[in-house]
């Protein structure tokens, strides 16, 4: 029995190398779906596509700027929220509001963060300040976020929504 187990092994072995070894080695032939899906060996760099020079045989790894570009952005999108959601989220906008109304002018991002907390929101990001408009993104643990803007000038904003494709509130600039 040790004698017949042990050969299954060995013959299950063998067929796992020997197939390793034929798709390492390239058999799948020009005509073949996996010539296609898997790129090649060859090419060691990536190069936009040209109008003027035809992405054929070229020794590089072709690819579309724009669409790349349009897909670097999306980090900012922000992740729907379902209507019982949206409605916890609301319940928030007058207080905070009301809160971020109050703060002298020009304030601070932390007279921001401070306001946001004493409205239960416990995650709260800010940008700017000294002189500039204080962004600002805060969440109550839930996927929704309320967000907006501290101008210099003393105006609020304050909106909600789900929270952006990275994660988190607020989308930092340049990300």
């Amino acid at each position: 029995m040790h004698a017949s187990r042990s050969a299954r092994r060995s013959l299950q072995l063998a067929i796992v190398t020997a197939s390793l070894l034929l798709a390492a080695t390239g058999c799948a032939g020009p005509r073949s779906p996996l010539a296609a899906a898997v790129p090649s060996a060859t090419a060691t760099a990536a190069c936009p596509h040209s109008e003027y020079i035809p992405d054929e045989g070229r020794d590089c790894l072709v690819y579309d700027p724009e669409k790349n570009m349009a897909e670097n952005e999306r980090y900012r999108e922000r992740i729907p929220v379902s209507p019982e959601l949206q409605t916890r989220l609301d319940r928030y906008v007058a207080p905070v509001q009301a809160a971020l109304d109050a703060l002298p002018t020009p304030t601070t991002p932390t007279d921001v963060t401070v306001a946001l907390k004493a409205n239960g929101l416990m995650y709260a990001q800010t940008l700017g300040g000294d002189g500039t408009d204080i962004s600002w993104g805060a969440g109550d643990g839930s996927a929704g976020c309320l967000f907006g803007v501290v101008a210099v000038s003393g105006e609020v904003t304050v909106s909600t929504g789900g929270i952006i494709q990275d994660g988190g509130c607020l989308a930092m600039i340049g990300h």
